[in-house]
């Protein structure tokens, strides 16, 4: 049985606050990070955790005690050692160590203010990690830890290369995961218990523009778990409603884009009707195409096409269905279809509506993840979203598989 990990980054600090790289420095939480910390409490009190562990630091143990569970602490979660720079700002830092902060930046292994390495941060959390799922087994932790180390240590179990295309976790915000036999990453940057509706502006310019990626609501094919693909199939009951409440949900969007299969742009329809903003339906947000197999499960396709099939799972990126297309083949359709769009929308939020395969695999060439390795990103449920950032070193995944509406 898989482990199930959730990570957490403390509350709010006076540090924070002030805009000061805390690293081993001790800061106490804000008023405003005790009340994040008293929602991340109310979102998890439902969680069995076999066990809670925590960076020793203040703002992190103060964190977890909202949990109302016995912490463990470690400080082997700690944030990264700063040296110098501790308890200065970004622009204190400029003025000192530029060179040395763009370099950072750029992803290399420093040790920031002849502090400590990154790689030696990746290392200790790693071991920390491995220590807690072999003595969970079965069961569930939750980790409170710090931004920077949490950072690091997912970047690394994806697979990803720095800088990292991932968003920094916001305070409090979670990340869940599953450890069996590998790492995968479920969802990512939930903050929803903060109540943020609005889409923050995560671009450093006017210009930036801002996406959720969505994928539809459930479907007939979803509920006998058969492939889809350009099968052109319609939402169930439960899939319309997901989709009503999703509309509900969603802060105001610019544009929206949407998948021609029914089931895609009928989500998009209820999130147009209440935005009162236009679908352009795009054909290349269309799911992977299977072939013969769509309309078939899993069992089928592995009966009715043994060579075949056994060839897709040796984890070859085999043409689906003889005539379908690889997993690389979506991947760089979808991509070239997102920068298209959102070239067009400079500074604006737009939305995405498109399909669970379709999705993960444009995710997984934001975050530079290999065929191979796309099972540590699992797909988005249906009508889940993920919130992405275009700035000018490119797309960031800010959050992924997000479904508050649905709680």
């Amino acid at each position: 049985m898989p482990v199930e990990i959730t990570f957490i980054r403390h509350g709010q600090t006076t540090g924070n606050a002030a805009g000061r790289w805390q690293g081993h420095t001790n800061s106490s939480l804000t008023d405003l990070g005790k009340n994040q910390a008293e929602k991340l409490g109310a979102k998890l009190a439902a969680s069995e955790f076999d066990l809670v562990v925590s960076s020793d630091l203040d703002r992190t143990m103060e964190t977890a005690a909202a949990l109302g569970r016995p912490i463990e602490p470690d400080a082997r979660w700690r944030e990264p050692f700063f040296g110098d720079w501790e308890d200065l700002t970004t622009a204190e830092i400029m003025t000192t160590d530029a060179a040395a902060l763009g370099a950072l930046f750029s992803g290399e292994d420093i040790a920031p203010g002849g502090g400590e390495r990154l790689s030696t941060v990746v290392e200790r959390t790693s071991a920390a990690l491995d220590e807690v799922v072999d003595r969970v087994g079965d069961g569930s932790v939750a980790i409170v830890s710090h931004g920077m180390s949490l950072l690091l240590l997912i970047t690394n179990l994806l697979g990803t290369k720095l800088p990292s295309p991932l968003r920094l976790l916001g305070n409090t915000s979670v990340a869940t995961a599953l450890s069996d036999d590998g790492f995968r990453l479920r969802t990512y940057n939930d903050d929803t218990h903060l109540g943020h509706t609005p889409l923050p502006h995560f671009g450093s310019s006017p210009e930036d523009t801002e996406m959720l990626l969505i994928r539809h609501g459930r479907t007939q094919s979803n509920d006998e778990q058969r492939w889809q693909g350009h099968v052109d199939g319609v939402l169930t009951e439960l899939g319309r409603d997901q989709a009503r409440r999703l509309a509900q949900y969603l802060p105001p969007i610019d544009a929206l884009y949407a998948s021609p299969l029914a089931r895609a742009a009928d989500t998009a329809a209820a999130i147009a009707e209440e935005q009162g903003v236009p679908v352009e339906l795009e054909p290349a947000l269309k799911e992977i195409g299977f072939g013969v197999w769509e309309g078939m499960t899993r069992d089928e396709i592995a009966s009715a096409f043994p060579g075949e099939y056994a060839d897709f799972s040796s984890g070859g990126d085999v043409r689906r269905g003889g005539t379908g297309e690889t997993f690389g083949e979506v991947r760089k359709r979808m991509t070239d279809a997102v920068a298209t769009i959102v070239a067009r929308h400079p500074g604006q939020e737009i939305g995405l509506v498109s399909h669970g395969g379709a999705t993960r695999a444009y995710a997984t060439e934001v975050l530079g993840i290999p065929f191979e390795g796309r099972n540590r990103l699992q797909s988005l449920g249906n009508t889940h979203y993920a919130r992405l950032a275009f700035t000018g070193r490119g797309a960031t995944l800010v959050s992924w598989n997000l479904g508050p509406h649905l709680i």
